[in-house]
This record gives C-alpha cells, sequence and structure tokens, in this order.
C-alpha cells in the first residue's frame, strides 16, 4: 500500500496544478466577459442618453446666429433665452446637464457663435470659449399697427433675411412664453400669421447679422412686460382671455390715429360685442384684402373670410395687427358712453365722428363722405 502513494500523490497534484490553471483562467475570461459587458452597456448608456439630450435640447437645423450677452449671466437665464429662441428644447434638460458635468455657474458677456444645430454639449462648449469683443449693433423701429407681412417684408428690404423665412419661424418657431399658450397654432382657426399682434412695437437693438429669432424673441419679452399683472388681473375681471384683449386692441390700433378716440373706439367695440351687433369694422376686411385701399368697396364687405366683421359676429379670430401700449390699456378701458357707431370726418387728421344711433350714423356718413 505505501509504495503506490508516492504516485496516486503526484497525480493528485497534477490535477490540483490543471483545475488551479484552468479555474484561475475561467475566472480570468469572467472577470473579462464582465468588464466587456459593463464597459458595453455603459457605453450604449452614454450613446442613449446623447442621443436623447441631442433630440431634447437640439431644433436640428443649420441656421448659424450672433448670440450676445449683454452683462455676465447665469446659466439657467442663459438657457431660458435659448429655449425662448428654439435653440434647446428644454432648458430645464439643459440645465440638468451643466449640473452633471459641475459647469460654470455663469457665462461671461461677450458675442458668441452660435448655431440651431448644435448639440447642448457643443452650445456649451462655444458659450464657455473667451468671447469676441461686443460686435456692432443695429437699431430698429416697429411702429404701431404693422402686420406681421409688413414686418417681414421690411425685414427683407433691410437685408436681414426673406421675408418669408421671418413668417416661418413666427408661425412654427418655439417660443416659451406662457402668453402663448392659449394662442391658437397658425392655421387651426383661420388665423393667418401665429403670432400676429404679439410682436410688439418699439425700438429694438438687433445683431448686424441678425436671425428672425433674435428679433422675435425680444419683441414677445417686451409684449409680455407691457401686459403686465395689472392689465392681467383686469382682463380676467372683465372675462376677457389675453388673446382676446390684444384682437380689440389691434382693431383698435387700425381704426384710429388719435389718442383721444381710442377709448371711444373701445367702447363701440365692446357695447357691439355686448347686444350682439357684428363690430362692422373696415380694417378687419381691410387686413384680408390682396391690394389695400384707403376706402373699402361694397364687394370687398361680401368677401368670405373669418376675418370679416360685417359677415360674421363676434371678434375675428386673430388680431390684425400688433398693437402699442395706448391701444391694449383702451381695450380695458373703454370710455364710458353709449356711442353705437363712428365715421371718418377728416382723412387729415384721422379724428372721426361718433354716432348713438343709426339715423345719426346715417346722416353724419352723408355729410363726411369722400367721392
Amino acid at each position: 500500500m505505501d509504495s503506490i502513494r508516492p504516485e496516486r500523490n503526484g497525480w493528485r497534484r497534477f490535477f490540483n496544478v490543471v483545475l488551479w490553471f484552468f479555474g484561475g483562467a475561467f475566472n480570468i475570461a469572467l472577470v473579462a466577459l464582465v468588464a466587456i459587458g459593463v464597459y458595453r452597456v455603459t457605453m450604449w448608456g452614454f450613446e442613449q442618453g446623447g442621443n436623447f439630450a441631442y433630440s431634447a435640447t437640439t431644433r436640428g437645423y443649420d441656421y448659424a446666429f450672433e448670440f450676445i450677452l449683454e452683462e455676465d449671466t447665469p446659466v439657467a437665464e442663459v438657457a431660458r433665452m435659448l429655449d425662448e429662441m428654439g435653440v434647446i428644447n428644454d432648458h430645464r434638460l439643459f440645465m440638468l446637464e451643466r449640473f452633471m458635468t459641475g459647469s460654470v455657474e455663469y457665462y461671461r458677456a461677450g458675442t458668441f457663435n452660435l448655431n440651431f444645430n448644435m448639440t447642448s454639449s457643443e452650445l456649451h462648449a462655444e458659450l464657455r470659449r473667451r468671447p469676441q469683443e461686443r460686435a456692432p449693433h443695429l437699431v430698429i423701429t416697429i411702429p404701431e399697427g404693422l402686420t406681421i407681412r409688413q414686418m417681414a417684408e421690411y425685414f427683407e428690404y433691410r437685408g436681414f433675411f426673406t421675408a418669408e423665412e421671418f413668417i416661418y419661424v413666427a408661425n412654427y418657431g418655439h417660443f416659451s412664453f406662457g402668453f402663448l399658450r392659449d394662442v391658437p397654432a397658425q392655421g387651426t382657426t383661420g388665423r393667418l400669421y401665429r403670432l400676429e399682434g404679439y410682436l410688439f412695437p418699439d425700438t429694438y437693438f438687433i445683431p448686424v447679422v441678425p436671425t428672425p429669432g433674435c428679433i422675435i424673441t425680444p419683441m414677445l419679452r417686451r409684449f409680455d412686460e407691457i401686459f403686465d399683472d395689472d392689465m392681467r388681473a383686469l382682463a380676467n375681471e372683465m372675462g376677457l382671455t389675453i388673446d382676446e384683449v390684444v384682437i380689440m386692441a389691434s382693431i383698435i390700433e387700425r381704426e384710429t390715429r388719435l389718442a383721444s378716440e381710442r377709448p371711444l373706439v373701445s367702447q363701440v367695440i365692446h357695447r357691439r360685442l355686448a347686444q350682439g351687433w357684428n363690430l362692422e369694422m373696415c380694417s378687419t376686411v381691410a387686413y384680408v384684402l390682396d391690394v389695400p385701399r384707403d376706402r373699402l368697396l361694397l364687394v370687398d364687405l361680401q368677401i368670405e373670410s373669418p376675418f370679416n366683421t360685417y359677415r360674421n359676429r363676434g371678434l375675428p379670430v386673430g388680431p390684425i395687427a400688433s398693437p402699442g401700449r395706448a391701444a391694449l390699456y383702451a381695450a380695458l378701458n373703454p370710455a364710458n358712453t353709449t356711442y353705437m357707431f363712428f365715421v371718418l370726418r377728416d382723412p387729415a387728421t384721422g379724428a372721426h365722428h361718433f354716432s348713438h344711433t343709426l339715423a345719426e350714423h346715417n346722416a353724419a356718413d352723408a355729410r363726411y363722405r369722400q367721392d
């Protein structure tokens, strides 16, 4: 029995070595497989996360523009500005990515070259570069009463971009202002332009090479400042939406040039609506004419359009121009009279004659008619 023990022990040691070798190799292979699996899952996660972030934070079309920060600005404020301009889809996702990467708290003042097709990370990287010296600005003044079409043609005349580019962004661009939530989408109710009435007329400083969004965003922001909490509260007390106030104000803006007449025109509109009368405002018909006329023809009053207040009761489906502060105020503060009619009496000054009854109005119309 003792003579065979060394042989058995030898075989046992041999098998132990073999088992140790294969066991170690198996463990190494297992660790390698796990590492490869973790790597692949991690890379897949980064890829999917990147795809999600890209789709969630970029607009996707190639359009370069200058982005100007007047002063050092918190990242959160810059994210909101980019969101309002439509460069990113969600400022919260932009902020979340900045938080996860431990990025800066503010961006330095200056001029930056951005593009609508940049990802969130690319935007952040560009904004962290040393900014250029402040670029020269242009000054534009938009008067009260212009339509979006007229603004677009003016911007094309200035050589900024084509009129259709401006109209497209105005109709389909993404602008994160609360007052736009109740504005119907372009084409859904017969509106010609989604932002008609909301591009506030004022003087603006814009980049030398602007994009439509660089002009639209500050105009919407200015409207948000002008139509303040007091106006919103008064509209709510009167049972009016912001959109209804803007529609009324746009008619007031187009119907009279005189400050003293705005509350009177507003009062006529409110009384006619309250009594179920057609508004019969020439300005609403003129809005849809292909060729503007100083005086409407009888055939014009028969036009089939949701803006024709001679044929349709109530307010038109949307604003007909961009009203100024005074017209917005007048829409919410009509005069305390019983006028129901008015007719132009002095084309040079734009003054009107206001009447209480149809008989008075017909007599005034005959007196002041310009044949």
